[in-house]
């Protein structure tokens, strides 16, 4: 064998060696991937099953048991919040809830558901405080409201800053006379951390001797209400007579016959909830050192809770601060309104229908009632409408019946496997009278709007009531007038749709009606109305480029010389008014046109613009400035 013959054949049985190798370790490989494929496919099974009972199995929803805390007095209040806190599962397994969660998303949200003494006087001004005159447009008369200003025949009280602080200033009613009398710095609370003008309102006494204060202020750990009783008989020396403070917040206050009723606000904690310790969960009345949880008779609940928010109706002696009453309700505060006799006190929550094609989910409402007529607080029942109310001026109690205005949000759903899709929303106004005997509904009128408007504002007036709706969006604004002398019978004519709405609806008397609002979304507009022989007319309107104030209680009513104030901010050049300033003017019906009798500009935002008309002057205050002016 010659030498190439022997290479090639070392080649070949090195060859032959490789693909034995080759062949060995692709057999094992082979094995091997077949070995990771089988535990793969078994890891995968597994997986599936996981995943499959991660998406499929039921879900089970928790069990209550309260029953170790059914020896305390508030265990009814215990199984309402316990109730309210257990939320059980919307979905049969995560399957569902994921499902929903990109059937949401893509269909969008729905949004459519429903707060010291300067020098004597040197020009003569009087020591004595004189008469008490209202100066507060009440919407019940002999139920007063408090205000940030007040007045006697000889002075006008105001709340307002002065050299920096919160400062009760008095001044003079002598025209261009008139002077600042005294200013008295308003006292703060200990640990009082904070507290702003917004969170503070006054009332004067009958006697015109006691200014009393309500100031809504923070300490470093809860929000709580001051009261400070002030003697005022000698407005050159003005001296506090007594101060106690609440825990809460600052929702609403009324005096009547030397009573002082307030309405405070208590948020339940849910996570500091101890059904061992009810101070964690029911709201306490503190007097000097002594605090006391409010006792589970004098405390007001539905029958589901909507949230955890207490309503606190509390009964003082305008002159001692002495404490009368108090009652707390559960899952209300909407709205507050009082009458002569009864505290009204509203929850807006929803209800949902279910049906064999989807669900129906409408607002409701709870009026919760507590009578104080005999100088005590006693509760008297819950009456329940369709709907939602906007303000204190939607309800009206008169000759043994609550009349409301409501106005209502309907979604119906439609129903595919596990989902809810939106099919179509509604709107529309109701009116109601309830008998406060039976508290049973005597007489209504459902849904007279046109679809998709709603109550903007409303008045009532004995046997009658005004109401206008809007769909704010377009800006319309029907105006409509009911007789409601017979309940069973209830008839109502309307000026049809005109331009604007009216966020207020003012009572001149007469049979006039004033409304202001808005033309459009830059335009205000001051309307009278008057109920013609056909139905509602406009009289006369002035319409400004301005936005303007929403507070009520900021506006000059003064009926008897057909007057009306109010404070606007200047949106465009217009006439005299010039672009971003504010201006407070001035009204005159002569019971066929509206005339601006005054318009002076000031350096105040109009919602703390307060006027006042007496003997032809017009005194403007704001919480820095005072203004006497000559007007007619």
């Amino acid at each position: 064998m010659n030498k190439n013959e022997r290479l090639l054949t070392t080649l070949n049985l090195i060859d032959e060696k490789y693909i034995e190798e080759a062949e060995i370790k692709m057999k094992r490989s082979t094995s091997r991937v077949a070995h990771a494929g089988f535990i793969g496919a078994i890891a995968c099974f597994i997986l599936l099953i996981g995943i499959g009972m991660y998406l499929f199995i039921p879900f089970k929803d928790p069990v209550l048991d309260l029953s170790a805390y059914a020896g305390s007095e508030y265990f009814p209040i215990i199984e309402k919040i316990a109730d309210y806190r257990y939320k059980p599962n919307a979905y049969k397994n995560n399957f569902a809830k994921i499902k929903s969660s990109f059937t949401k998303f893509g269909a969008g949200e729905d949004n459519g558901m429903p707060d010291n003494m300067a020098p004597a006087p040197e020009n003569g001004a009087g020591s004595n405080s004189g008469s008490y005159v209202e100066v507060t447009d009440n919407q019940v008369s002999g139920v007063i409201e408090a205000d940030i200003i007040k007045r006697t025949d000889k002075y006008i009280f105001r709340i307002g800053m002065h050299d920096g602080y919160e400062t009760l200033m008095i001044y003079s009613i002598s025209g261009e006379d008139s002077i600042l009398v005294n200013t008295y710095k308003i006292p703060k609370f200990d640990q009082e951390a904070w507290t702003y003008l917004a969170n503070i309102e006054m009332y004067l006494s009958e006697d015109a001797n006691t200014v009393t204060i309500i100031k809504g202020y923070s300490d470093s750990t809860m929000s709580k209400i001051g009261i400070i009783s002030l003697d005022v008989s000698n407005v050159t020396d003005i001296r506090e007579r007594d101060k106690i403070a609440i825990d809460g917040s600052y929702n609403s206050s009324r005096i009547k016959d030397g009573k002082l009723l307030l309405v405070t606000e208590f948020f339940v904690r849910i996570g500091d909830i101890d059904y061992t310790n009810p101070k964690t969960f029911v709201p306490t009345i503190t007097r000097g050192d002594e605090e006391k949880c409010i006792e589970f008779e004098d405390i007001i609940y539905p029958d589901k809770l909507s949230n955890l928010r207490y309503s606190i109706v509390t009964l003082f002696d305008e002159g001692t601060l002495e404490l009368l009453g108090a009652n707390a309700l559960l899952s209300f505060g909407n709205t507050v309104y009082v009458s002569e006799n009864n505290i009204y006190v509203t929850n807006t929550h929803n209800k949902t229908e279910e049906h064999e094609d989807g669900n129906v989910r409408t607002t409701m409402t709870d009026i919760a009632i507590i009578n104080y007529s005999d100088g005590k607080l006693t509760k008297n029942g819950i009456i329940t409408v369709d709907g939602s109310i906007k303000d204190q001026w939607s309800l009206d109690e008169y000759e043994g019946h609550l009349r409301v205005v409501t106005s209502t949000f309907t979604r119906r759903e439609y129903k595919t496997d596990e989902e809810f899709i939106r099919l179509e929303i509604k709107r529309n106004v109701n009116l109601y009278a309830i008998s406060l005997e039976s508290q049973r509904v005597v007489g209504a009128v459902i849904a007279f709007a046109p679809d998709n408007e709603e109550a903007s504002s409303v008045r009532f007036d004995g046997n009658t009531a005004y109401v206008c709706t809007a769909e704010v969006v377009t800006f319309t604004d029907p105006v409509y007038f009911f007789d409601l002398s017979d309940y069973e019978n209830i008839t109502y004519t309307d000026t049809g749709t005109i331009d604007g709405f009216s966020s207020s609806l003012i009572n001149l008397g007469d049979g006039f009606l004033l409304g202001i609002g808005q033309l459009n979304a830059s335009t205000l507009k001051i309307e009278v109305y008057e109920q013609g022989p056909d139905g509602v007319v406009s009289v006369d309107a002035i319409t400004l480029h301005a936005s303007y104030s929403t507070d009520y209680k900021s506006y000059l009513v003064d009926r008897e010389n057909r007057l009306f104030g109010f404070g606007f901010y200047s949106l465009l050049d217009q006439d005299n008014y010039r672009k971003n300033e504010d201006y407070y003017v001035l009204i005159h019906f002569d019971g066929y046109k509206l005339r601006v009798v005054s318009a002076t500009k000031l350096d105040e935002s109009p919602d703390r613009m307060r006027g006042i008309y007496v003997d032809n002057y017009l005194y403007i205050t704001t919480d820095k400035a005072f203004k006497a002016i000559k007007v007619f």
